[in-house]
């Protein structure tokens, strides 16, 4: 499972070192569920296709990667989807459409 990181007017995606745009890049997680059972910790690394991320070829942009914290709500358990969702969220709020695959 993964994230499509979407471009959008406002927010596009330019591969580092370039003028060059993309319409949209491959993310996929790591996460740590911390003892206290409510903190998740998350890790996004990009790919241009999840072909490369088979290939092990990460592609780096101007979106934003490296790890971020959160507090899962009441009733939500750390778990890969719960990390999906709060990955996708945060990367909404910076800008991206965002759809979990």
């Amino acid at each position: 499972m993964g994230l499509i990181i979407k471009a959008t007017p406002e927010k596009p995606i330019k591969i580092s070192g370039t003028v060059i745009d993309m319409t949209e890049v491959y993310g996929r997680i790591e996460f740590a569920g911390r003892a206290d059972g409510i903190t998740l910790e998350i890790a996004v690394s990009t790919y241009v296709s999840e072909a490369t991320f088979q290939q092990g070829m990460p592609i780096y942009t101007d979106v934003q990667q490296g790890s971020f914290q959160v507090q899962i709500a009441a009733g939500e358990i750390q778990s890969l989807d719960t990390a999906l969702n709060y990955a996708k969220i945060a990367y909404e709020q910076l800008g991206y459409n965002v759809e979990i695959i």
